[in-house]
This record gives C-alpha cells, structure tokens and sequence, in this order.
C-alpha cells in the first residue's frame, strides 16, 4: 500500500490530506486517511500597516486576555486577603447585607459618611470598594506634562466636579440615583484618588465609633496593603548596560560568555554632571579675527565651571562676559551658538529648596578631591612615554558625600510618599520641600556610556583641562576602540558572534 500526501495552498489557507492508494485484483482503489485544513486571518493590509505604524500585533489579543486575567487573579487575591481581616474583626457581612438590594446598598454608602453604622455594615461596604478602585494613570514621570487623552480629561473633570460639590463618590452616585434609578454608573469613571478619598472620610466617621476595632494599624493596612495596593513595576535594572571599558568577558557554568562589570551611571548622577560639564568646557573653541585662536587659561576655565554649575546653561553672552572678550572680535564653533547645558541635577534640587540660603545648605556638598598621584602619557602605538604628570584623585568615598547621597535617595525611591518621608526623617528637610523633591524625575534622563569607576579616573584629568581623549589615556584607557595596523592584523577572528 502507498501512501501520498497532497497539500493545497490558497491565499489565506492550507489544506492537506493523506490518501492510500493500492492495487486490489487489478484495480487502483484509493481511500482518503485523513485531511483538514488552517484557516490564517489575513486582511490584505497588514504589509503596509505596519509600514506606517499602525498595524497590531498578532498576538495583541492574547496579550489583552492574559492582562485581564491576571487583573482578575489579583482581584481575587486582595478579596482573600480583605475577607481574612474581616473575619479576624468579626466584621464579615452576613449573607442578608451580602444580598442587599441596590438602593439601600446605596443609601447605606451615602449614610457611612455622616452617621455610624454596624461594623458588618462597614465590612459589606469594603468587600463593595474592592470590586471597583478607579482609574489609575500608569504614566512614567517621563511623559507626565504630555497633553492627556479625551478620556482622562473627562475622568478627572468628573472628580474635580463631586470635589466643587463637597461629595464623595458614594454620596454623587446616590443623588443620581434618587433622581433616575437607570442611571448609568458604569459609564461615570472616576480616578483612584476619588475612591481614596471616600475611603477615609468613611473611616474617618467610623473610627469614631469603634475606636478599639478600628485602629489606625488595620485602617492604614486594608486601605494601603490591601484594597488600593498598587504592585510596582519590575525592575529594568538588568538592562542597563555594562561599562565597555571596564567591562570584561567570562564563562558561565553552562559554558556561554558573558561580558560582565560594573554598570554605566545615569546621566543624572552628580559625577557624571562633573564630567560632562568638563568634557565641554575643554570642548570651547573661541576664534580671534586678529590673531588667529584665543587661549582660556585653566584659571577662566574653572569660571566658566562655576557658571555652569550654579546655572542651567551657559550662552555665547555668558562666555563672553566670563572671558572678557568683545564681542565682534571673537567667533565660536557651533557648540557656544546653542550654548552649553549647566548641572541639571544641581539646579533641579535647587529650585526646590530655594527658600533656604544655598550657601549655608549642607545637603548640596559634594567634596571630591582627596590626593596627588603620578600618572603617565604613552604614545599609542610605539608605547614611548609621552609626558607624566600628578593630578589629585577622586576617592570612593565620595558615594557618601551630602549632595551624592541626596541624588541617590531622590533617584532610587520610585514612590512619591516614601521619598518625601525619607527625605524628611533623614536629612531634616520640611515636608513641603520633601514634596517638591520627591517630584523630581531623574531617571528620564537616561543613562551615560561610562561607569563611576570610569568617571573618578577620568575626572581629575578632565578638571586639569586636559581634553576628553587625552584624560582617557591617562587613566589607561582606549576611548576609541581603536587598534594599531599590527594589532588589527593580529586580532583573532571568532567564528560567529557572541
């Protein structure tokens, strides 16, 4: 017997079968094994859609159910987690308030906020407020000030309304629904902080009349730990890149290489401020139309540092102010003409504590300089000593500096409330500064192509106004990458990439 399988290809499908075919007293006798088809959805446009951008995922769609089962699962996990409490705080509702109708569900809502009301009452109405917690904006700080969509305007116009009313949620919806009992509630969206905010007022009535039961331990643990939990988002620290200069191969136990060392630091680490800053100042080219290039002394350029420092950016009329120049007899590269970005992160903190005198703020120290060292400049592809010279080196410690140790809470806490509190218990700051600088996003800015390690090497060169490649050799490092012809022609060549 012979079996043959045929395949029909269409535009969107594939169809197939298996046939036997045998000879039986002379005759070919055929009979069809088994045959089926796969239909694949293809709407004729997904080339060019996804040219402009606008095209889907194919699997957008799973992507979406698993999203809303996982919400679901979590939903299920708090109502665990709430009834649990309840139970402990003989607060659980009985199968009568569990059923309650919806007007009176209502109304009891609505009386929560002024009168008292049973504490199995009160565990009906928060088995109620975990079902529905409003809308929360998942917006990074990056893209806080972007124009925000149709629906978020009319979510927050709504909480600004019941706000200019002096309502709670509850007390908005019931109203409305004495009104017009089909009222649609389902379409009226609230923000979180709405639902938040009806919370406490109902125990701020509540704990009134239950103050053994309802202590501020389980009011703060079922509204923070419970009910409005909000799980933070995963760490992308494993993405961040490895320093390529301090960076180095290894084998792992399964035999793979890794490239591993420390990590790039962020754009906004005070360090990596310095070390712009410099590679910039040594950067400035002044032209004269008389006498061909102007020299700045190591003396203006440290003025210039100080105005960048203490200032968001430096202009062409800075500059010339700084040097005392006229400005008709000068001419700048293009670097001075869009003028040269100051210590964002210094004058970010600043704003914020303006209030103070910055002179006798003791939280913006930053002392990096701690003692001489001989270091020594090599010709690249001869290895003859070019010239050495000491420069003062920048210590470790200075991860522990006040104004290091200020970026680095301000930074590392993601919570708005958790970093105003630590900045106010550890650097006795008042709570409307710890606000304003908790606000403050750093990581926007990205990160740099350097590590710390890399940037305490290279700064002290940098500040002695040694240019960007120069500081690099003599704190041992090739910038570049770049190899000599004989080191080109001895490199090994990998048979595939790592």
């Amino acid at each position: 017997m012979k079996r043959i399988l045929g395949l029909d290809l269409g535009v969107a499908s594939i169809g197939w079968a298996i046939i036997s075919e045998e000879i039986i007293n002379g005759k070919l006798i055929r009979k069809i094994l088994g045959m089926g088809s796969r239909i694949i959805p293809y709407q004729g446009t997904e080339g060019s859609d996804f040219a402009k951008g606008t095209g889907e995922s194919r699997n957008a769609n799973r992507t979406t159910c698993r999203t809303i089962r996982k919400g679901y699962d979590r939903y299920q996990l708090r109502r665990k987690y709430l009834i649990n409490e309840l139970l402990k705080n003989d607060m659980h509702p009985d199968e009568a308030l569990k059923t309650l109708p919806k007007m009176q569900l209502w109304e009891l809502r609505n009386k929560a906020i002024t009168s008292p009301i049973s504490l199995k009452e009160l565990g009906r109405l928060l088995l109620w407020l975990n079902q529905k917690r409003g809308y929360k904006s998942s917006r990074s700080d990056a893209n806080i000030d972007k124009k925000d969509t149709d629906y978020v305007v009319a979510v927050k116009s709504r909480h600004e309304r019941i706000k200019e009313l002096k309502l709670t949620i509850g007390q908005y919806f019931y109203q409305e629904l004495l009104k017009d009992e089909f009222y649609r509630i389902k379409e009226n969206i609230f923000p979180r902080e709405a639902y938040i905010e009806e919370y406490d007022a109902i125990f701020n009535q509540q704990k009134l009349h239950y103050p053994n039961v309802l202590t501020n331990e389980l009011i703060n643990k079922i509204r923070n730990e419970i009910i409005y939990y909000q799980r933070p988002l995963k760490s992308q620290k494993g993405l961040v890149s490895v320093c390529e200069f301090e960076g180095f191969w290894t084998k792992g136990v399964n035999g793979k290489e890794y490239f591993v060392g420390p990590k790039v630091a962020p754009k906004s680490s005070p360090l990596f401020q310095l070390s712009k800053m410099w590679e910039n100042i040594n950067n400035i080219k002044i032209g004269n139309r008389l006498c061909g290039n102007v020299e700045i002394t190591l003396e203006q350029k440290w003025a210039i540092f100080n105005h960048l420092d203490n200032n968001e950016k430096l202009t062409q009329s800075d500059l010339i102010k700084i040097l005392n120049l006229k400005k008709d007899e000068c001419y700048f590269n293009k670097q001075i003409a869009k003028g040269i970005i100051g210590n964002i992160t210094k004058n970010a903190i600043r704003k914020c504590i303006s209030d103070f005198d910055i002179m006798e703020c003791s939280h913006l120290n930053l002392n990096i300089i701690t003692k001489d060292e001989e270091c020594y400049l090599y010709d690249k592809e001869t290895g003859e000593l070019l010239l050495s010279k000491r420069v003062k080196t920048i210590s470790p410690d200075i991860e522990k500096e006040p104004f290091y140790r200020l970026w680095h809470t301000i930074y590392s806490i993601n919570d708005h409330n958790e970093c105003s509190r630590v900045l106010q218990t550890k650097y006795k700051l008042e709570k409307s500064i710890a606000d304003k600088l908790s606000l403050i996003d750093f990581s926007k800015y990205g990160f740099s192509n350097k590590s710390v390690k890399v940037i305490r090497k290279t700064l002290p060169y940098l500040m002695e106004g040694d240019g960007y490649s120069d500081a690099m050799s003599y704190a041992g490092y090739n910038h570049s990458n770049s190899l000599t012809k004989d080191e080109n022609l001895q490199r090994i060549l990998l048979d595939k990439l790592k």
